[in-house]
């Protein structure tokens, strides 16, 4: 069910949604509608309750891998907690084998506490309606194993939530298309 904020709450996010698409439009990088994909990650959020301050993360959440905004600067704007949510389920561009990295990530994200797990569960979740299988089984493998890694190690969180069944559902039919594919 939707929460209800408070003004102060609902401000919080919006500074977040004009932060998202002032510093996006400014020196965003990534080809794909990452604005979009953020509002529609954040939502997911709000349908499932989350705080205030868990909502403006995700809707932060792909700034600082996809443009070139600082950790400095959003702190600036969102204070520590925002940011650290934002940077635990960001990852490294300096690692370059994406195996290395999603698990560095991942395991970064679950040290970051059932919130960071809750937005990089409803960030993948809301990148898997883009999963299109049959077209590159390198790419496809590597997508379903980090599917599989996420919800290893979120299921002790995060199982009884109703975004983490979702996801669990969604691994479980691609399964089943790859299965028909191949």
């Amino acid at each position: 069910m939707a929460k209800r904020y408070t003004k102060k709450e609902s401000q919080l996010i919006e500074k977040a949604i004009a932060f998202l698409v002032v510093e996006y439009t400014k020196s965003g990088f990534n080809e794909k509608p990452v604005i979009f994909h953020s509002l529609r990650v954040a939502c997911r959020l709000v349908e499932a309750g989350s705080p205030a301050a868990t909502v403006a993360a995700a809707v932060l959440h792909d700034l600082l891998e996809d443009s070139h905004v600082t950790a400095k600067q959003m702190q600036k704007s969102f204070g520590k907690k925002i940011t650290d949510l934002v940077s635990v389920v960001s990852f490294k561009p300096q690692i370059q084998n994406k195996t290395k990295q999603y698990q560095e990530m991942f395991k970064r994200t679950q040290a970051g506490g059932p919130e960071a797990l809750i937005i990089k569960c409803a960030d993948i979740l809301d990148n898997s309606d883009y999963y299109i299988l049959g077209n590159n089984q390198a790419a496809e493998q590597l997508l379903m194993d980090k599917l599989k890694y996420f919800l290893q190690i979120a299921e002790l969180q995060l199982r009884k939530t109703s975004l983490f069944q979702d996801l669990k559902k969604r691994y479980q039919m691609l399964l089943a298309q790859m299965e028909q594919l191949n």
